[in-house]
């Protein structure tokens, strides 16, 4: 029984378990939309541009300030968005390593903690 528990640890929940940080990490990127964020990253906020046919010059300068001004909320909000996604994703990609690391010591605690009882009891 001992040995199927340490077969299946090792193998088949490893595996799992790295494919359920995987599925985290995925949903953490896929939850912040990074790839879209890329793409559309100088594109204007909410995609709101104006345009007018035949406009006097100083209505033509104004909507070209208000298209520039929403390009520019659209670049600072997306690269903030796209920092705290990286972020997040930094984070939680070390939190996940750690956690896979410990999964493979766990098993040992089962012998190190006895000795380790022992040891303290009779110190």
């Amino acid at each position: 029984m001992l040995t199927g528990y340490f077969y299946w640890w090792y193998g088949e929940g490893y595996k799992q378990s790295w494919q359920v940080a995987a599925a985290v990490l995925y949903e953490v990127a896929d939850f912040f939309s990074l790839e879209i964020l890329v793409k559309s990253w100088f594109a204007p906020w909410k995609n709101d541009v104006l345009s007018a046919q035949n406009a006097a010059l100083s209505d033509t300068v104004k909507l070209w300030e208000q298209n520039l001004a929403s390009r520019f909320i659209g670049i600072v909000l997306r690269s903030i968005v796209i920092f705290v996604a990286v972020i997040s994703l930094a984070f939680l990609t070390i939190l996940l390593g750690v956690g896979l690391v410990l999964w493979s010591v766990v098993p040992a605690l089962i012998f190190i903690l006895p000795v380790l009882a022992v040891w303290i009891v009779t110190r």
